[in-house]
């Protein structure tokens, strides 16, 4: 018989393989979770400024739209045609009451009526002297400070309606 030599690795070159390999898998699962890591709060980032898009778009639509904007213990009454819309402020979320109940989870200060830049403070006797035509808030986003205005641009028409007993 002869001594023949079988083909193989030997330990060292073995070793040497699985350390590259380690580190390889290793290089690769830290990069995957810095990878996850940044699209999930990138995800959040996104999710929270739909809500901040979302809100400002119905409120600005609504307020476009409005026959009357009233001021009321909980927030304000926008009513239009048939239609009214309440919106309630409270220091961690907003809710929209209409046909359908929207709840938008933002942090408010220092919500503001005013009616001709006179800044309503308390309520009044009746819905009329309620009536606003600016509202002043801010939004916390990310520990930044969003100040939002609104404003109503009542026609001659709303405005006439608003005291029928006026003399001319």
């Amino acid at each position: 018989m002869k001594n023949q030599k079988v083909k193989a690795f030997t330990i060292m070159e073995v070793t040497i393989t699985m350390l590259i390999t380690g580190l390889i898998i290793g290089i690769t699962y830290t990069s995957y979770s810095i990878v996850i890591k940044s699209y999930h709060s990138f995800t959040i980032k996104n999710d929270n400024m739909a809500v901040l898009v979302g809100l400002d778009h119905v409120l600005k639509r609504d307020f476009d739209r409005a026959d009357s904007i009233l001021k009321d213990s909980a927030g304000i009454t926008i009513k239009k045609n048939d239609v009214s819309i309440k919106y309630i402020f409270m220091p961690d979320f907003i809710v929209r009451n209409s046909v359908r109940n929207d709840t938008f989870k933002v942090q408010t200060q220092d919500v503001i009526t005013t009616f001709e830049n006179i800044t309503n403070i308390e309520m009044q006797a009746t819905a009329e002297q309620n009536r606003i035509d600016g509202l002043d808030f801010t939004l916390m986003f990310q520990n930044e400070k969003i100040p939002c205005h609104y404003r109503k641009l009542y026609s001659s028409e709303n405005l006439i309606e608003r005291n029928p007993n006026a003399v001319n």
